[in-house]
């Protein structure tokens, strides 16, 4: 009777070395894949990843650019003054964000616009009262 026994405790014996063969093979298999598949970052890589990094969290909130449909636009500008912007400039290309900015400071501060101010004001009332007859 013992006999049985000792043959099962041996065939036990070589199937634990079987899985342990299985399992060191499967982990080294695994961890060649990875090296060739994933291979480790260089120095360069690494300390280009850490500027990048570092460059991204030292910019102000506001310097950070949005992009709406395709074009970067700055993220101080609601969706809606971005697409007037866009149909003033569609209107008449003299009508750019820093004109525009221009003639609505000089109304908002009471200051007297010059001769062309004028013109390219009278054309924004135009181009907006267009906009809102077919919004």
């Amino acid at each position: 009777m013992s006999d049985p026994e000792k043959h099962l405790t041996e065939a036990e014996k070589q199937i634990r070395r079987l899985e342990a063969l299985r399992q060191e093979r499967e982990e080294n298999s695994k961890e060649s894949a990875e090296k060739v598949y994933f291979p480790e970052k260089t120095q360069v890589e690494k300390t280009t990843e850490k500027l990048t990094a570092l460059r991204n969290a030292s910019l102000p909130a506001g310097s950070r650019r949005v992009k709406i449909d395709g074009k970067q636009k700055s993220s101080k500008l609601r969706f809606l003054q971005i697409r007037i912007l866009e149909q003033l400039n569609e209107g008449d290309k003299r009508l750019r964000g820093s004109v525009v900015t221009r003639i609505a400071l000089n109304r908002f501060l009471g200051l007297d616009n010059t001769p062309e101010e004028n013109d390219l004001e009278a054309k924004i009332n135009e181009i907006l009262r267009q906009y809102k007859n077919r919004g």
